[in-house]
């Protein structure tokens, strides 16, 4: 493998990762909403608990 070769070799790395998050959020198309639904509700809760008087 020459120099140019082992600069983009993390990169060819971090392509498959993200292709295979990529292929699992299109076979799961639900999980987005649903994660979204999840940490809105958090902060909701959070931000809740921090304005009640203690």
């Amino acid at each position: 493998m020459g120099v140019a070769g082992l600069r983009f070799a993390h990169l060819k790395r971090t392509l498959r990762v993200r292709a295979a998050i990529v292929g699992l959020v299109e076979e799961l198309p639900f999980i987005c909403p649903v994660a979204v639904a999840v940490r809105s509700t958090v902060m909701i809760v959070i931000k809740l608990c921090k304005d009640l008087p203690q």
